[in-house]
């Protein structure tokens, strides 16, 4: 049976690119957060129809600068993962600079762009959709005999925190495409230049969620998984670290060596 080696380095998401990417997309929240407040009054939408066209227009007016965003996003990520194998192996880094590994990133990457743009247009459709639903309970509680205004306090409450719900949503993205991407890179270099598995790495603090501490009974850290076969996590989840919201696990190549 051959030895395994681990080729260890620097292969966790770019906290850099998103914290860059998330800057970017905040702007978005507070723009939609911005319209939504003046379409408001307190719990009540003062013109749902307006409302919703104005959304609708910025999120189509966001689609060259969403393109742009999501291009510098993927190039940096695609970067400090590069630097990682090229730091690690001159036989990969070669092989990397010829092209080997070209490829498969760059089919990856025109996949994740378009649903990085996809995903940047439907901040302020989404806040537009969270207030009205909003105003629709606060009407349906305004229809019954005795409306409870604890109730309609809090839903105007809601409807005030509009920006605040919409950045973290944002934040969420930023996180969860930032390692989608970088997911994405490594195990397309990885499998170019020969490994047919990896270790799995979370990020070792209290905020790991338990499923990706334990796998079947057994400490995840460093378990060895197939490329080919992602494994399917104790909460019913099947993936490679990375590719889960708001996970902060990464992948370590390994290599057989003959």
């Amino acid at each position: 049976m051959p030895k395994k080696t681990t080729l260890k380095g620097k292969f966790k998401p770019s906290t850099a690119a998103e914290r860059a990417f998330f800057r970017q997309l905040k702007k978005v929240a507070q723009v939609s957060g911005h319209l939504i407040d003046q379409h408001t009054d307190g719990a009540t939408i003062k013109n749902s129809k307006a409302l919703q066209i104005e959304l609708g227009r910025y999120a189509e007016k966001l689609g060259p600068w969403a393109t742009r965003q999501a291009a510098k996003l993927l190039e940096t990520v695609s970067n400090s993962n590069k630097r990682a194998y090229n730091a690690k192996s001159k036989a990969m880094g070669r092989a990397l600079k010829t092209g080997v590994a070209a490829g498969p990133v760059g089919a990856n990457a025109l996949v994740l762009l378009n649903e990085q743009v996809g995903l940047i247009k439907s901040i302020p459709v989404e806040a537009g959709l969270r207030a009205q639903k909003i105003a629709y309970e606060a009407f349906l509680e305004g229809t019954r005999a005795a409306p409870n205004a604890d109730t309609i306090a809090e839903l105007k409450e809601q409807m005030g925190f509009s920006t605040e719900v919409a950045t973290n949503r944002a934040m969420l993205i930023a996180r969860t495409e930032t390692a989608r991407a970088n997911a994405a890179f490594n195990e397309a270099r990885a499998k170019s230049v020969g490994s047919r598995q990896y270790r799995w790495h979370n990020s070792g603090d209290a905020a790991v969620r338990k499923s990706h501490k334990k796998y079947k009974g057994k400490d995840l850290q460093g378990m060895i998984f197939e490329w080919n076969n992602p494994p399917t996590l104790d909460d019913g989840m099947t993936g490679h670290p990375g590719t889960f919201p708001n996970c902060r696990c990464f992948a370590e190549p390994v290599f057989d060596d003959e």
